[in-house]
């Protein structure tokens, strides 16, 4: 962790070796005093170019305002969330210069101990004196971009539901709109070397967008073909090492109640017990009842090229990836019961809910090599009484039954429509 800055909002400079690909935002580099310095261009428009805003990205910011986790995710009173193992980022948006909305990205440190020289979004593990998750978010950020905490000058949009990381952090993110677009990003270069941005609404789309298409023109070329390292998007499905997916079908009929994937299997083994059935006469039709079968879950991971590869820019990845998908997903939803469906399939076949991987994150033993460093940090911090364990190991074995295709609560519909949250007057009144 760098060290604490006092938030501002005063003009800083870029420390040398850290590189701001935002031409969106001015930046003033060290003065030379033997050459006459260029007065920084700083963007004429106020209120974050609100008033040149599409109608998808009006659509956008109103849905993203609006939201609401539903009522059913973590954390809850019978499974707090420990302090010490808390996290968040903030996604950080701004309206571009033709209206459409962009997301703030950084390059990692290549000398940082954990996901060095990756892409991600600002953000951290919250500190002692962070009162919430959004101060958590917003603290990151100063730290890491030098964004100001200002709620005034990047007001709140939403929360979403937190994630769980391989790391045994649950991760929430914090969704901002910055307004004020004389900000002036200084980078940490202990923690980040690069600052750039992204449209979020190429999270839905295999299809690479223009501004990556002008600069990487193989893509266009090679984004059809086999070779996944010149695709857009792409993604990998991992084991997951949680209780595995139960699958019911009707050995006569032939039903099945988990989905089409698995149906090779279940066809197999209804013949098999068709043929079995043969060697028992006495059985009888009625007494027939549905076979249960399990299926091993996989966690699908998507991966985003950035267009800046050839600079040392990693694709959007794992974590990353998945917060800007949800985030795209909310936003650009056509109606308030819905998410947006991007081309490409964003579950794997059987894939855990979030609720259930966080709820197995909890319940997993702990082995040898690797403790459950939750469960340390619940009795730890007295949290450890007010679980209610059966209700947890329901969560990650019995409730994904259904739901055997990876769409918990939150993915079926968009959560809960509240009112706006604080700090958004300006953009209200704008939309």
């Amino acid at each position: 962790m760098s060290s604490k800055r006092k938030p501002t909002s005063s003009n800083r400079i870029i420390p040398v070796g850290s590189r701001n690909f935002l031409g969106y935002h001015s930046s003033r580099q060290p003065e030379d005093k033997g050459k006459r310095q260029k007065k920084p261009t700083v963007p004429k428009s106020s209120e974050g170019n609100l008033a040149v805003l599409t109608k998808e990205s009006r659509r956008c910011l109103r849905n993203l305002a609006a939201y609401r986790p539903s009522k059913e995710s973590f954390p809850q009173p019978w499974l707090p969330f420990p302090r010490s193992r808390r996290a968040a980022v903030l996604v950080a948006l701004f309206v571009g210069r033709k209206g459409d909305l962009y997301v703030l990205l950084s390059k990692r440190a290549s000398t940082l101990r954990s996901f060095a020289g990756d892409t991600s979004l600002p953000g951290g593990k919250m500190d002692p004196e962070d009162e919430t998750i959004e101060d958590t978010a917003r603290r990151e950020a100063f730290e890491e971009i030098g964004l100001v905490a200002d709620p005034s000058k990047a007001p709140l949009l939403c929360f979403l539901e937190p994630f769980y990381v391989e790391k045994q952090l649950l991760v929430t993110p914090v969704v901002v709109l910055i307004l004020d677009n004389t900000l002036q990003p200084i980078l940490n270069s202990t923690e980040v070397t690069a600052l750039f941005s992204h449209p979020l609404s190429s999270f839905l789309s295999s299809t690479p967008p223009a501004s990556i298409t002008r600069s990487e023109p193989e893509l266009v070329e090679l984004g059809g073909g086999e070779d996944s390292n010149y695709r857009y998007h792409a993604s990998h499905d991992y084991d997951w090492d949680g209780p595995p997916a139960r699958i019911s079908s009707s050995v006569e009929t032939g039903v099945v109640t988990a989905g089409r994937v698995g149906r090779r299997q279940i066809r197999a083994r209804q013949r098999s017990e068709r043929a079995s059935s043969k060697l028992d006469r006495g059985t009888s039709m009625n007494d027939r009842t549905s076979q249960p079968m399990t299926q091993k879950r996989k966690v699908r991971m998507h991966r985003f090229l950035t267009g800046r590869e050839a600079g040392g820019i990693k694709p959007v990845y794992g974590l990353t990836a998945a917060v800007l998908i949800r985030t795209a997903r909310i936003g650009y939803s056509p109606s308030p019961l819905a998410l947006a469906s991007p081309d490409f399939a964003v579950n794997a076949p059987y894939e855990p809910t979030s609720s259930m991987r966080i709820a197995w994150a909890f319940c997993r033993p702990s082995m040898p090599n690797r403790a459950n460093l939750l469960r340390e940090a619940l009795e730890e911090e007295g949290l450890l009484g007010r679980v209610d364990w059966a209700r947890v190991r329901g969560v990650c074995g019995e409730s994904g039954r259904a739901d055997g295709n990876g769409v918990d609560g939150a993915e079926r519909g968009r959560g809960r429509l509240g009112l706006y949250h604080r700090g958004l007057s300006v953009v209200r009144s704008k939309l």
